[in-house]
């Protein structure tokens, strides 16, 4: 992957393949970069007279604000595109290509489908990063997905080193340093959970239940042989057996799913939380059943904001 990191641009620019994207379906299935103007003659585009296209631009516009703008814009697609890594956002996905220079205009000048003329791709249009992830805008960060409101049809995003990182899976200094403080902190959380008390532990699961939309509708056991509890999600229509131990090893874990296996036709799924298990446990596969060891204990309650509470509580 590293040679393809250092084949792809440095330089990012944003297209919009049309209003709306309606040049968008053939961008992408043509592995094209699709553009528009069709006031601009078709030789003075192939010849990338950039004097004339200006000319044209101002008597166009006139007074009024925008013909610095497509200018700007069509000497970026004209001059040298293949120098730069073009994005998009389409379909809910941030997208990347890079291009060839060299324009093909239209034979039929500007239509709805293709424009009035394009460029072909280099490396198609790809909504991943190099190593496969799936750049979804709900995923991304606000500098990056606010080029997606841009007006006109070519700029450089702010986000664009942000986006450069993105797509080459690189790590940013900060967040690696947040998840590396977290990382400590949650085993420094694990620490806590293995000290508490049968009563405590309860109390605890409860509460990561019930900050997971599940609530507790009966209790069946004692505090000797562990907590049977019964919690339910209503905003998926779930009952679930819950079983909280200090300490139990796998014949314990195998017992109760024998259980859970019994009563299948009431409830959907089974957790099993244990903060000190006695040597490795497992779910068996194929059964709705998740084990809390200590470690998804803490990683629940750092996720959930239960640290204080906790701290409290040994």
């Amino acid at each position: 992957m590293e040679s393809v990191v250092s084949d792809l641009p440095v330089s990012v620019r944003y297209v919009k393949n049309g209003a709306g994207g309606r040049w968008w379906p053939d961008a992408k299935s043509m592995s094209r970069l699709h553009a528009g103007w069709d006031q601009i003659p078709d030789e003075t585009l192939r010849e990338s007279d950039i004097a004339s296209i200006g000319s044209i631009l101002r008597e166009q516009y006139g007074a009024r604000p925008g013909a610095t703008q497509d200018l700007n814009a069509l000497r970026t697609l004209l001059e040298g595109p293949s120098q730069h890594l073009w994005v998009t956002f389409e379909d809910g996905f941030l997208w990347w290509a890079t291009v060839r220079d060299g324009i093909t205009v239209s034979p039929s000048n500007e239509t709805a489908e293709q424009g009035h003329f394009w460029l072909d791709l280099d490396r198609p249009w790809d909504n991943r990063s190099l190593a496969g992830r799936y750049l979804a805008m709900s995923e991304l960060p606000g500098i990056v997905t606010t080029t997606a409101g841009f007006k006109g049809t070519v700029c450089e995003p702010k986000g664009w080193r942000e986006i450069l990182r993105l797509i080459r899976d690189e790590e940013d200094a900060d967040t690696a340093a947040a998840m590396s403080a977290r990382l400590a902190y949650q085993a420094a959380v694990g620490k806590l959970v293995a000290r508490l008390g049968p009563r405590d532990f309860e109390v605890l699961v409860d509460l990561i239940l019930s900050r997971s939309g599940w609530t507790r509708i009966a209790k069946i056991g004692g505090a000797t042989e562990g907590i049977d509890v019964e919690v339910e999600n209503p905003a998926i229509d779930e009952i679930a057996f819950v079983q909280v131990k200090g300490q139990a090893g796998q014949a314990t874990l195998d017992d109760y799913v024998a259980r859970f296996r019994a009563r299948r036709e009431r409830y959907h799924r089974m957790i099993f939380a244990v903060h000190s298990p006695k040597g490795a446990i497992t779910a068996p596969d194929g059964d709705p059943v998740q084990v809390w060891d200590g470690a998804k204990v803490s990683e629940l309650v750092v996720r959930l904001g239960l640290g204080d509470w906790l701290a409290k509580r040994v």
